[in-house]
C-alpha cells in the first residue's frame, strides 16, 4: 500500500544525559564568559589598544552564548509542546514496516535502521512516514507497531 501523503516525527524529547550535561554547562561557560571579558575590559588603563579587543570578544562571546542558549531552550519547548498537542489530540494507531535498512550515521560510525512505514487507523487517512532509530534489529519489514498520529497534521510519534 502506498500513500501520496507523507507524516513527520514528532522531535525528540530533551533528555538530560551526560552529554547533555556536559552541554549545558560548555553553554553555560560561554554565557559567563562574555561578561567576564566586559568586566575585565573596565580595567585596562584608558587608551589601551587591548581594550577594544577584550571588549569585542567580550560583545562576541556574550550574545554568541545568549543566542546559543535561547536557540537550545526554544527547541526544547518546541518539542515538549509537540508532545504536549499529541497527548491531547492524538489517537492510537498502528504503523506497518514495508521497509527497515541498515545504515551507518556519524562520524564514529554508529549503527542505525532507517525504516520506511505505513500509518493506519481509526480517523486516520492511511500515510507513510520513515523512522530513523537507534534500536537497531527492533523494527523488521511487517512488524506492526503502535503509533500516537495527529490526524490533522499527521506528527506521530512510536508509542511502545
Amino acid at each position: 500500500m502506498t500513500t501520496d501523503r507523507e507524516g513527520k516525527e514528532a522531535p525528540e524529547l530533551p533528555a538530560f544525559t551526560v552529554i547533555g550535561g556536559l552541554l549545558g554547562f560548555f553553554m553555560t561557560v560561554l554565557v559567563l564568559i562574555g561578561p567576564a571579558l566586559l568586566w575585565i575590559s573596565t580595567r585596562f588603563a584608558p587608551g589601551d589598544d587591548d581594550r577594544l579587543v577584550v571588549i569585542a570578544m567580550g560583545v562576541v562571546f556574550t550574545l554568541g552564548g545568549l543566542g546559543t542558549v535561547g536557540s537550545h531552550l526554544r527547541q526544547n519547548a518546541k518539542a515538549r509542546e509537540a508532545h504536549r498537542g499529541l497527548d491531547r489530540s492524538g489517537v492510537r494507531a498502528n504503523a506497518e514496516v514495508v521497509s527497515s535498512k541498515r545504515i551507518w550515521v556519524g562520524e564514529v560510525s554508529t549503527p542505525a535502521d532507517d525504516v520506511d512505514l505505513v500509518v493506519t487507523g481509526p480517523g486516520v487517512t492511511p500515510f507513510s512516514a520513515r523512522v530513523l532509530t537507534e534500536d537497531v534489529g527492533r523494527y523488521e519489514t511487517g512488524t506492526v507497531v503502535p503509533v500516537d498520529v495527529d490526524p490533522r497534521t499527521l506528527l506521530f510519534r512510536l508509542a511502545d
